[in-house]
């Protein structure tokens, strides 16, 4: 982005002022004890959350009111006008959601007050999304990882990629997905304000410190166009200070003494290896607050430590014990408050991760496990940060405006241990490669790769709103820019590959690769309005987007394998269509107050969502990218890991020229991929404090990416029956005809239809929200959901340019196309139930508890050839058959494989099909949805007692108990077809298991507050 055009941004936003932070709103109607509604009432909302004290409003010729871009807190609503008595409320406000505080004034002096017992918001009268929002107290008190991933695991609809037990995996993040939306689709926020970074579309995320936060809201449905994604909806609320100096602390410590193991005689008769063992996990998290100047200036200062250390089973140091994966971060948050007068506030922060690995012998086991220190990769602290910059501007009390600014620093490097990383060219440099031993799953003398990133994103934003009682407009502008550079080294070039000790094969690199792409810009217009007409609330809005991203030139020194590259920029002038996109996303929420007392709403919701981008739709186009090819190696007799591929025992390139990206024209016309998402429901307020809800969903992606391979037509193919090992019946499998074996392919992208290319989300979900008598509080969700998916359209896959027919097996699971080479049967739905809550007991105890049960998401689900990873071409179906838990049986063949000997087939051990011609095929055997990963189920509970001392400080003492039934259900497992069918016949053990959860914890943990 050009300086000249962030200024222009900048001086923008002074008119179109982001969302507002807490983006919460009290609301109401006055009326006299007729029922006749009152203009002209004075209300006054006046609490300690701000810095101004109170703001005030009077009501319209309706009776109605709105106060706007209030702040979490405990508020008392002043009602005042001449002749009347003044009525006053205390009412709790969450974050993100519209309070409905009515008055009924009755004649009288203003001197005498009626005062209305404190109530909590249940019903939300005006918005159709019902999101839950946690409090600090909320948070401090359930068992959990306390980050913002784990804490949102629990909310109904929400699935992790990975399960986080006791904070297992708060070094390493998980990813949440809700409602068919993957992981790049969500948006968080903090103080309002966008804080996703550029990687992965959005979807990697800072470690943001736990004590900062004083509440956090998550919704996973109608997100209005205040935000561009669909998907999981985050705002942290963070803590302003205050006027009186208070603190906080949080300590969790778990030895190894505190672990248990949960490898039964079950899974060792699977196969599975020893399991990675947790010998250490520490979380210590503080915070400080208070004024500088009472009033007029506050701060907020904090500070964490989390670190995990995990035992690897096969990585052993010199003296034969087992190496340790060593990793932690360390956080620090500063932040200021300022009002400046009656009208004008400003705030600022910034907060520095510092994150550290040592040895990623557990958590980096991409080719093969680390067998050694040396082997292994780590992580030395570079750069995460993100500042913060705000102006909120009370102009009347009908105008609100907020300008912002934020900087999501994210730079890191996965590097060699010190010492390994050699000179090109040199003798060490051709000898220190990585030996990967298939057979004994381990990696020998150097870490997988040397990557450095660069994943930065700059965001102005501003927003306003505007009440007039019966109407709250509400208007903004977002935009975004920066980096999503990687740069790659290799030692060697190359991965030598080794079964026994014995050299087969070496995987070549085309680096060293320097890749630039860059977001120019992902502005977001939008304007919206909430129109109360009696019991009605309609809230249409429109946000329009403007797209564009590019990749800057890009150089790089000659490689082993490759040539010196130097490659221009890559634009939406250069590639007509590849980016520049306009696009409108229009939505719409519809609440009716069904009997008038806000206690019962029926909501509907639709809406528009483009699919977030920084750098995929980019990929294809890009002339500098990372690749690899498979080549013989003819290692001369030489045996062990200090073998090492000398140029003269190389095979030759089997495919011609190597690192050179396919050339491919682009549609013009080629549109950005969006989706439909729809919403109908109820929320009932069964009893003063406790909510239920009930929604059905909807969602359906389309214009997804095609591309067509113009070389190789249909004729192509010929048809061939092959039989199934595990039950004999017949497969249809296509072999490449030879004339058009390795034939340049004439590449052609463009959309396609929906007709070939769909999916559909379909659930139900209820939910009751409850906060109770004595600060009990519980939350708990019931979701019923399936993903149809249809992938018919064969585009070319990403490593043969094929438009492989193949891939039609099985392509259709709404059960009509093509049928008749792999029937699908009804895919079944799945059941997800989560609850959480703390009770309060007697002497000062409390109990909580927290359960997830949810299908195990299954992330080595693969579709019809394609391998998994972000900016797959078939991402969206994947990530269907993931996150539903679909477990899959693959059967790689080529030329000379052979059926299983045990095979239930015609010709145990013959070979399946000689005529192959077209490289290594995997077929499915099963049919999607007919096994199922098992559900996971972790229960985790604590208890804690209070003491307090001086009526100012309190401690709480607390033991928690994660993963209490000690579940060992497995997470990821083997699922392709070896040497013997036995373990995937239908009443089979499955695959190897790869990885389990992990087993019982306690942690001991203290807290303290002032």
């Amino acid at each position: 982005m050009s300086a000249t055009y962030a200024l222009a941004a900048l001086a923008v936003l002074i008119l179109f002022s982001p969302p507002a932070a807490a983006q919460s709103t009290i609301s109401g109607t006055v009326k006299d004890s007729s029922g006749a509604v009152m203009a002209g009432v004075r209300v006054d909302a006046a609490s300690e959350a701000l810095i101004e004290k109170s703001r005030a409003v009077t009501t319209n010729g309706e009776g109605r009111y709105a106060i706007v871009d209030v702040r979490p807190g405990v508020y008392t609503v002043t009602f005042t006008t001449v002749g009347f008595n003044a009525v006053k409320r205390q009412v709790e406000v969450p974050a993100n959601v519209t309070v409905p505080v009515d008055a009924e004034m009755k004649p009288g002096a203003i001197e005498q007050t009626v005062e209305v017992q404190a109530q909590v918001a249940t019903v939300d009268v005006e918005n159709v999304a019902h999101p839950e929002v946690l409090t600090r107290n909320d948070i401090d008190a359930l068992p959990t990882a306390r980050n913002l991933q784990s804490v949102g695991s629990y909310i109904p609809a929400v699935h992790l990629n990975q399960p986080d037990v006791a904070g297992s995996q708060q070094i390493q993040q998980t990813y949440m997905a809700t409602h068919g939306n993957p992981a790049q689709h969500d948006i968080i926020l903090m103080d309002g304000m966008l804080v996703n970074t550029t990687q992965g579309d959005g979807q990697i995320q800072t470690y943001i410190d736990n004590e900062l936060i004083q509440e956090a809201t998550y919704q996973t449905s109608n997100v209005t166009v205040d935000a561009s994604g669909g998907g999981v909806f985050v705002n942290l609320v963070p803590k302003d200070g205050g006027n009186t100096l208070h603190g906080e602390f949080f300590g969790a410590y778990i030895p190894s003494q505190f672990v248990g193991s949960s490898i039964d005689q079950t899974l060792l008769s699977r196969g599975i290896a020893a399991q990675s063992k947790l010998t250490q996990i520490q979380d210590f998290d503080g915070s400080l607050g208070g004024p500088f100047v009472k009033d007029r200036l506050w701060f907020l200062l904090s500070a964490r430590k989390q670190l995990t250390y995990q035992q690897s089973p096969l990585s052993t140091k010199s003296d034969g014990s087992p190496e340790v994966d060593r990793s932690y971060v360390y956080t620090g948050h500063f932040r200021l408050t300022y009002q400046v007068n009656s009208k004008n506030k400003l705030s600022a922060m910034w907060m520095r991760d510092w994150k550290t690995t040592l040895d990623e012998v557990v958590t980096n086991t991409g080719s093969g496990v680390a067998a050694n220190f040396n082997a292994s990769t780590h992580r030395p602290p570079v750069m995460y940060y993100i500042t913060q910059e705000k102006w909120t501007g009370t102009l009347t009390p009908r105008l609100v405006l907020q300008a912002g600014f934020t900087l999501d620093k994210l730079d890191y490097a996965v590097l060699y241990q010190a010492g390994q990383q050699k000179v090109p060219f040199t003798p060490e440099w051709y000898s220190t490669v990585l030996v990967n031993d298939t057979v004994k799953g381990l990696r020998y003398n150097v870490g997988t790769q040397q990557n450095y990133f660069k994943f930065d994103r700059y965001v102005v934003q501003g927003g306003g709103f505007y009440v007039t009682g019966s109407h709250q407009i509400k208007f903004g502008i977002q935009d975004s820019w920066g980096p999503a550079y990687q740069n790659t080294i290799v030692n060697g070039d190359l991965y030598a590959i080794e079964n026994s000790g014995v050299p087969t094969s070496v995987t070549v690199y085309d680096t060293p690769a320097y890749t630039k792409p860059y977001l120019n810009a992902d502005l977001g217009l939008y304007l919206m309005d909430t129109w109360k007409f009696k019991r009605l609330s309609i809230t249409p809005g429109v946000r329009w987007e403007y797209l564009s991203n590019q990749i800057n030139p890009e150089s790089a020194p000659a490689g082993r394998f490759v040539p010196a590259r130097n490659f221009a920029a890559v634009t939406c002038d250069t590639v007509k269509g590849i980016s520049c996109f306009h696009n409108w996303a229009p939505r719409l929420g519809i609440v009716y107050d069904l009997f008038g007392d806000h206690k019962t709403a029926i909501k509907a919701g639709i809406g528009k969502y483009n699919t977030p981008l920084v750098s995929t739709n980019l990929n294809n186009f890009n002339p500098m990218f990372v690749t690899t090819q498979t080549r013989s190696w003819n290692g001369a007799g030489c045996t062990g890991p200090a073998c090492y591929p000398l140029d003269s025992q190389i095979g030759v390139s089997p495919t011609g020229q190597f690192g050179v990206q396919t050339d491919r024209r682009l549609d013009p016309h080629y549109h950005r991929e969006y989706n439909m998402q729809y919403t109908v429901g109820v929320q009932r307020e069964i009893r003063k404090g406790l909510t239920l809800n009930f929604n059905w969903l909807r969602r359906s992606n389309y214009q997804q990416t095609l591309t067509l391979n113009s070389a190789v037509p249909p004729s192509a193919w010929s048809p061939v029956t092959i039989f199934n090992p595990l039950d004999g019946t017949p497969i249809t499998m296509y072999n490449l005809n030879k004339p058009y074996v390795k034939l340049a392919p004439v590449v052609y992208q463009t959309n396609t239809p929906r007709s070939l290319r769909a999916n559909t989300y379909n659930g139900f979900e209820t939910s009751v929200q409850g906060r109770l008598p004595h600060g009990a509080f519980v939350f708990a969700g019931w979701t019923i959901d399936r993903e149809l998916s249809r992938t018919c359209d064969q585009t070319v896959n990403p490593t043969t340019f094929l438009n492989d027919p193949n891939s039609l097996r099985f392509c259709d699971w709404y059960g009509g196309l093509y049928q008749d080479l792999g029937k699908t049967a009804s895919i079944p739905y799945r059941n997800e139930f989560k609850i959480q809550g703390n009770v309060p007991l007697w002497y000062k105890f409390e109990f909580s508890a927290s359960l997830y049960s949810d299908p195990v998401y299954n992330s080595n689900y693969q579709l019809n050839n394609y391998p998994t990873g972000l900016g797959n071409p078939v991402a969206e179906p994947l990530f269907a058959g993931q996150q539903q838990g679909f477990k899959e049986v693959y059967w790689t063949i080529n030329s000379a494989t052979k059926y299983p000997a045990n095979c239930n087939c015609p010709s145990p051990g013959g070979v399946v099909n000689a005529g192959l011609l077209q490289g290594a095929e995997t077929i499915l055997l099963v049919a999607p949805g007919s096994r199922l990963t098992p559900q996971l189920n972790q229960l985790d509970i604590g208890i804690r007692r209070s003491f307090t001392f001086h009526d100012r400080y309190t401690v709480k003492a607390e033991a928690q108990i994660f993963n209490v039934i000690n579940s060992n259900v497995v997470t990821a497992e083997s699922q392709t077809l070896g040497p013997s069918v036995t373990p995937y016949l239908k009443d089979g053990p499955g695959g190897v298991p790869t990885a389990i959860l992990n087993p019982r914890m306690l942690r001991l943990a203290v807290q303290f507050k002032f």
